[in-house]
C-alpha cells in the first residue's frame, strides 16, 4: 500500500521547544492555514494544562491559526512520506500572536536589521542518554535505566567508537535537513553526550536547535533510547548546558574583534548588554525548578554575571583566541532544558539594550579569583526569577507585555506544583530525619 504523504506542522511553545501534529499536506501549502488550539503556550511539560489570558477554561480555549514559514520546511528521509514545517500563529485577522517566542526572536532580529546588523548564534547541546525499556517508562521506575555507553569519561574515543552508529545516524539525519552538526563527542559523566551545531544567523539558529533536540529524542526513541535535555538529571554529576555562541555581523563580516586579540565597541556593548540584563532573563535561561540545581562553580555553571577571557567559571565566555573573523561570546547560563527561541529572545535583547545604550561589562574574571565573587548576583529560584522576569522593563520593551505576562504565569504554575507536592507528600528526608527520632 503506498504510504499517504503527511506534513508535520511545528509550532514553538514556551517548553519543549516545538509541538506539533500531522497533516495533509494541503492543509498548509500555498499561504494556507490550519487551525492550531492556543492552549500551546499553556502546555507544561508534563502534560498539565495552565490557563493564560489568550486560552483559559472560560474563554474555551479558542483555535489561532498555523501559517507555515516555507523556509523550513523539509522532507524527513527517515520518515516514509513525511516532511515537517515550522509554522508561526497568527489570530482570525492575520495578525502574528504577540505570545510567540519565535515571534519576539523575529521582531529582535529585524530591530539589528535596522541598524545595518545580524546576529549570529550557535547553539551547543549537553544530555544524558540511557537504555530505556518499555515497562520501565510506563512503572516510571527509572532508578531502572541504565546509562548508555559502557565508560564515563569526557572525549573518550572508546565511547565514541562504541556510539558511532548513533552518533553517525545522528549528523547525517541533521545534513539533511540542512541542520550542521560540527562536533560530538562524550562528556564527563554516564552516559552523557554533547553535540554543537554550526553558527547560523538568530532565527534560523533557533529553529535548528529545536529541531535538533526534537530529533535526537526520536532517534534514540527508535533505537530503545531515552535522552532527556534535563538540566539536572544526577546531582553528584555534571548538569546539561544548552550555551550559546553569539557575535553580531555586518555584510557577513564579523564586528566583535578589536583587531588585536580583544574586543571591538560594538563587541564590549554588547557583552555588556548581556551581563546587565542576564538576571532579568534568567527565567528564560533557566524555565524549571530543576534548572536551579545545575547551578554552581563546581560544575562551571556561574551563579553571577559574569564574564572572562576563554574562562569556563564565567557566565560569558570571550573567545578571543581563534581570530578576529571567530572572535564570539559563548553565553553558559542557559541549560538544555531551556527554550531555544527564549533563549535566543532574551541575549538578543540583552545585546541590543547594550548596543543601544553603550553598557559597560566591566572587569574580566581573573583566573584563579573565586569564580562567585565576580558580576552581578543572579536569581537563585524560579520564583525570584519569574518575579524578576515580571517586574523587567527591558524584557517587557523587547518581549513585549503579552508574552512576559503568559510565560510568568506559566512558571508560577510550575513553581505552584511543586509547592503542592511537597504540602501533600511525606518525605523519605522526613522519615529517616525524624520518625524514629521524635
Amino acid at each position: 500500500m503506498k504510504a499517504i504523504p503527511l506534513t508535520q506542522i511545528e509550532v514553538p511553545d514556551f517548553d519543549l521547544g516545538l509541538r506539533g501534529k500531522l497533516v495533509t499536506p494541503s492543509k498548509v501549502s500555498d499561504g494556507k492555514s490550519a487551525a492550531f488550539c492556543t492552549i500551546v503556550f499553556g502546555l507544561d511539560p508534563a502534560g498539565g494544562v495552565v490557563d493564560t489570558p489568550l486560552a483559559s477554561a472560560e474563554d474555551g480555549y479558542p483555535d489561532a491559526f498555523a501559517v507555515a514559514d516555507e523556509s523550513t520546511r523539509v522532507s524527513l528521509s527517515w520518515r516514509k512520506s513525511t516532511e515537517a514545517v515550522i509554522c508561526d500563529l497568527v489570530d482570525d485577522e492575520g495578525n502574528a500572536l504577540p505570545e510567540s517566542p519565535r515571534g519576539a526572536l523575529a521582531r529582535l532580529d529585524a530591530a539589528y536589521a535596522e541598524l545595518d546588523l545580524q546576529p549570529v548564534l550557535g547553539f551547543e547541546y549537553e544530555c544524558y542518554v540511557m537504555h530505556a525499556d518499555d515497562q520501565v517508562l510506563r512503572d516510571k521506575n527509572y532508578s531502572a535505566l541504565r546509562p548508555y555507553g559502557r565508560t564515563i569519561g569526557a572525549y573518550d574515543l572508546s565511547r565514541a567508537a562504541e556510539s558511532a552508529d548513533l552518533l553517525g545516524e545522528y549528523v547525517d539525519r541533521m545534513e539533511s535537513v540542512g541542520i550542521p552538526v560540527e562536533a560530538v563527542h562524550s562528556e564527563l559523566g554516564p552516559g552523557f553526550f554533547e553535540y554543537a551545531l554550526g553558527p547560523m544567523p538568530a532565527l534560523r539558529a533557533c529553529d535548528s536547535a529545536a529541531r535538533s533536540r526534537q530529533f535526537f529524542r526520536d532517534l534514540c526513541a527508535e533505537r530503545g533510547l531515552l535522552a532527556t535535555f534535563m538540566a539536572k538529571l544526577h546531582i553528584a554529576e555534571s548538569g546539561s548546558g544548552g550555551h550559546v555562541h553569539q557575535s553580531v555581523t555586518r555584510n557577513g563580516v564579523n564586528l566583535m574583534a578589536d583587531g588585536q586579540g580583544g574586543l571591538s565597541d560594538i563587541g564590549r556593548d554588547y557583552l555588556g548588554g548581556l551581563l546587565s540584563t542576564m538576571g532579568d532573563f534568567t527565567a528564560l535561561f533557566n524555565p524549571f525548578l530543576n534548572s536551579y540545581k545545575r547551578l554552581g562553580a563546581g560544575f562551571f555553571v556561574a551563579e553571577s554575571a559574569s564574564w572572562g577571557w576563554d574562562n569556563r567559571n564565567a557566565a560569558c565566555r570571550v573567545v578571543h583566541n581563534a581570530g578576529d573573523s571567530a572572535t564570539r561570546i559563548e553565553h553558559r547560563r542557559p541549560g538544555a532544558d531551556a527554550n531555544p527561541y527564549l533563549v535566543g529572545a532574551g541575549m538578543l535583547a540583552g545585546g541590543l539594550a547594550g548596543l543601544r545604550e553603550h553598557r559597560n561589562p566591566g572587569e574580566a574574571l581573573v583566573p584563579g579569583k573565586d569564580p562567585v565573587a565576580g558580576g552581578l548576583p543572579l536569581p537563585r529560584s524560579l520564583r525570584e526569577a519569574t518575579e524578576r522576569l515580571r517586574t523587567s522593563t527591558v524584557a517587557r520593551e523587547f518581549l513585549g507585555d503579552r508574552l512576559i505576562d503568559a510565560y510568568a504565569i506559566t512558571r508560577d504554575a510550575e513553581s505552584d506544583a511543586f509547592d503542592r507536592w511537597w504540602a501533600t507528600t511525606i518525605t523519605e528526608w522526613e522519615l529517616h530525619r525524624l520518625l524514629e527520632n521524635l
